[in-house]
């Protein structure tokens, strides 16, 4: 999803926030080649910030959002997308998995072509709400 010609702020602003928006839509739609579009080839990433375990380069990043969207996510923006004159961009993301509720903050920074370069996801135990067994989700039910 790179976008040529992003000269002014506030273009780069909108282009960041319609990919953490896209992001959050191809992860829930389990679309591991679009999501990775998104990614520079060399790009980061840290889930959850802290854990040790940085993913690196597009292979990687194959290996984890198969994973990932093997699990059957559900994300979504909970909040405001924020950006920042250093390329960066953050947005608080909501994310449902079979019988749980996880409130994480994302970090995306991107580079000239509007790739992320890299990202991260700060989100710890206090951030995860379990549900109860009235609130579980349906987890049967593939995406369309």
């Amino acid at each position: 999803m790179t976008s040529p010609a992003l000269t002014t702020q506030a273009e780069k602003n909108a282009h960041y926030r319609a990919v953490l928006a896209t992001y959050v839509q191809l992860v829930t739609a389990r679309e591991v080649e679009a999501i990775l579009l998104l990614f520079a080839s060399d790009a980061i990433l840290e889930d959850p910030v802290g854990a040790g375990r940085p993913v690196i380069g597009v292979e990687a990043l194959r290996d984890f959002y198969t994973k990932i969207c093997d699990r059957g996510l559900t994300l979504q923006i909970d909040g405001h997308i924020s950006c920042a004159r250093a390329n960066v961009a953050c947005a608080p993301i909501r994310i449902d998995v079979d019988t749980s509720i996880t409130r994480a903050i994302s970090v995306a920074y991107f580079d000239e072509q509007g790739l992320i370069t890299r990202y991260d996801a700060h989100w710890g135990p206090g951030d995860i709400e379990r549900l109860d067994e009235d609130r579980v989700r349906p987890t049967d039910v593939a995406p369309t």
